[in-house]
């Protein structure tokens, strides 16, 4: 490993090729401290029992102890340690056998310093390869060791979700995982917690933390006054119970105190969902299942309920079918910008399909009304630009996103989406008759002297007389016909300050006959035309036709 020198033994019965290995070689720059080195293997095996090296590179032919059995020695006594042969050419094959027998390697005489310290590095590397494969073995059975309470929550959560192995003994690992149920007759209840995806954002770990361990504490102690149980967290909002069942009334009982309990210690909102009793460790994902399926009916309780799959599973293949009328009338109410419409018919579409005798399933209701909600905002997108629908859409997103659906938000969110589709299609409408409107008195104030008629300027935008009179009035405030009046004589005044004809101001703003002009003028301003000039006369200086001031 690294930080960590290696122990190297140097032995060989030629005392200056023990010295010229173990000083002439700078084998600390190697990670490697020499700690001992002698001429025969006697002494050789009293230093490998005393200070255990890592390495020993030993001559095969010594007095007292030779390489072979010094090799065959050490390997009883430290069977990881490395036993290096040095060899004479004769014992070449002799040295290939003790490898075979045990022995790392070896490396033949005559051989170089570089020759030696190659064949060390090599087993180095073999020395420390080990060493960190048996600290990563002690480091996973400790880890073992400290992970028997999350291996038995991975092993149970198997079982819940996919079944055991009737093959398997059971028996062996219920005990290896410390499970005090009794093998037989099960029920899965599943808890969540309404308020754990929203308490999650705004509080700091290990508050959240500290709540789950209080609820999971209060469902441990009010169980244990009942059955043998286990308890684990499956999800961050969702507790698993499985508990030995021994009468028809103890699931609905114990659910229900639970449930006071989490509400009356924690002030949090738990649902809960029980599946049916089985018999065997094989069955315990069908319980789960049909606890996962009650839990999901929630949706019409908006939580703090306890329901159990007995009770709901004759409406389990129930389907409810999309309002094809009542969405018709939906979107037309959208489109007008009706928005008491609007409300009226969700609620007849809220009765109809949640309101029957048999409930359906959620997992079926609730894409029907994402689709109703999809619906709502493709009615208003035909009419409105890309920047307004893009809170719509995000609101669906919020719909779409929401994890702890009810009934009731849901509805709440389609009201949303509607209320503010009404909004925008009635601003939409109101900008656009501004638009028209103000296209027509533009038309109005270039075309003073044309014959300009209700008809004519309806038919010029495309609508009914009555329509068009309607939203002009609703627009300027005054009728057409007073309206088209005020211009005319507005433009009138002008041209009677720049002095000129009566009869070419009368034609000029479309009267026909200058004493028909006179009287509208007069009527209008209570001065005849020549009134009006003589009065503007003493008031501002009149320009002539030839552009003179008098």
């Amino acid at each position: 490993m690294k930080g960590e020198m290696i122990r190297l033994l140097v032995i060989d019965d030629i005392k200056s090729v023990v010295d010229g290995i173990a000083s002439q070689v700078p084998w600390e720059r190697y990670g490697i401290r020499v700690i001992g080195k002698c001429l025969n293997g006697e002494e050789g095996l009293s230093i490998v029992k005393s200070l255990s090296p890592d390495i020993i590179l030993t001559d095969i032919r010594m007095p007292k102890l030779d390489g072979l059995s010094l090799a065959e020695e050490t390997r009883k006594l430290m069977p990881r340690c490395k036993v290096v042969l040095m060899s004479g050419y004769d014992d070449f094959e002799y040295a290939q056998r003790a490898v075979r027998l045990g022995a790392f390697d070896f490396v033949t005489k005559p051989f170089s310093l570089e020759d030696i310290l190659e064949v060390v590095l090599k087993a180095k590397n073999a020395v420390e390869h080990e060493k960190s494969h048996l600290m990563h073995l002690q480091k996973l059975e400790q880890r073992k060791k400290e992970s028997i309470p999350l291996l038995r929550q991975e092993y149970l959560s198997l079982l819940v979700q996919s079944g055991g192995n009737e093959d398997v003994n059971i028996s062996n690992r219920w005990d290896f995982f410390g499970i005090e149920l009794k093998p037989q007759d099960f029920v899965v209840m599943l808890v969540t917690i309404e308020e754990f995806t929203e308490h999650k954002i705004d509080s700091p770990v290990g508050e959240i933390e500290l709540a789950r361990f209080a609820i999971q504490n209060v469902l441990e102690e009010t169980i244990a006054n009942y059955t043998k149980f286990v308890v684990f967290r499956e999800t961050l909002d969702r507790y698993v119970i499985i508990y030995n069942v021994f009468s028809t009334n103890l699931s609905s009982e114990l659910a229900d105190k639970c449930r006071k309990n989490i509400t009356n210690f924690t002030k949090f909102t738990p649902s809960f969902g029980i599946g049916c009793p089985v018999k065997q460790i094989v069955e315990l994902s069908l319980s789960y299942q049909q606890a996962y399926t009650a839990l999901k009916y929630r949706f019409y309780t908006g939580g703090n309920s306890v329901i159990s799959y007995e009770d709901i599973s004759l409406a389990e293949h129930h389907m409810p079918r999309y309002p094809s009328e009542r969405a018709k009338e939906l979107a037309y109410a959208l489109q007008t910008g009706d928005k008491a419409k609007m409300i009226e018919t969700l609620e007849q579409i809220q009765d109809e399909l949640a309101h029957s005798d048999s409930l359906p399933n959620p997992r079926y209701l609730v894409p029907l009304l994402y689709g109703l909600a999809n619906m709502m905002v493709r009615s208003v997108a035909e009419k409105l630009a890309y920047e307004q629908v893009k809170p719509l859409e995000e609101m669906l997103k919020e719909l779409q996103n929401e994890t702890n659906l009810s009934l009731q938000n849901v509805y709440t969110l389609l009201k949303k989406i509607g209320s503010t589709s009404c909004a925008l299609v009635q601003e939409h409408s109101k900008s656009h008759t501004y638009m028209v409107i103000e296209r027509v008195t533009a038309y109005i104030q270039q075309n003073l002297s044309a014959d300009l008629t209700v008809n004519h300027c309806a038919k010029m935008i495309y609508l009914s007389e009555s329509y068009f009179a309607y939203l002009f009035k609703k627009v300027t405030g005054v009728s057409f016909n007073k309206y088209v009046t005020r211009e005319r004589i507005e433009k009138a005044k002008e041209m009677l300050i720049q002095n000129k004809q009566v009869q070419e101001i009368a034609s000029a703003v479309g009267y026909k006959e200058r004493r028909y002009f006179s009287d509208v003028f007069k009527k209008t301003t209570g001065l005849t035309p020549s009134e009006f000039r003589q009065k503007m006369e003493k008031t501002i200086p009149i320009v002539n036709e030839n552009n003179e001031h008098h």
